[in-house]
């Protein structure tokens, strides 16, 4: 990676990693999972995929670190996500609403894992408080980010002024 990347990406994760574990852990009604959707967000570059993973590892690791959670469960979520992303990332570049649909889905497979590896190592309980609104909140939350600042993410990381430029 060029070293003009490898900047806009560590700024972009730090600051969503901050804006994560500090505002918006205080907001209950809009609660975007920023640091997973930087990591979706990853995966329509052209950052090599291995890369990819790592950082989403790296990613959900700093959230686990700067948390209460099991260390590497969040950084185990992100990385698989972040797989199905690449898996599926030619079907998210038809517009800005399949972008959107397609982080929204994504995001609720991770949440899913997040609810059901958490509740094997005791952190969420399957059917305790607040698990129905994190399965429709954060997603939609999600999607809705990820419907207006998906092109111009995919912009500013790969420095392509005609990346993820809908028909």
């Amino acid at each position: 990676m060029r070293l003009r990347r490898v900047i806009t990406v560590a700024v972009v994760l730090l600051v969503a990693v901050v804006l994560q574990t500090t505002l918006f852990s205080q907001i209950e009604y809009f609660t975007p999972d920023l640091v997973l959707l930087v990591a979706l967000l990853l995966t329509l570059t052209r950052i090599r995929p291995e890369l990819t993973l790592l950082l989403a590892f790296v990613a959900g690791l700093s959230v686990d670190l700067l948390g209460s959670a099991v260390l590497g469960l969040r950084a185990m979520v992100f990385t698989m996500v972040a797989y199905l992303g690449l898996r599926t990332r030619d079907r998210a570049d038809v517009g800005r609403v399949v972008t959107g649909i397609w982080a929204g889905v994504l995001t609720l497979a991770g949440v899913v894992l997040l609810i059901l590896v958490g509740t094997l190592f005791g952190q969420t309980v399957l059917l305790g408080e607040g698990v129905v609104d994190r399965l429709f909140l954060v997603p939609l939350a999600n999607a809705f980010l990820a419907f207006v600042f998906a092109p111009l993410f995919v912009r500013l990381v790969d420095r392509d002024p005609t990346a993820l430029r809908y028909a």
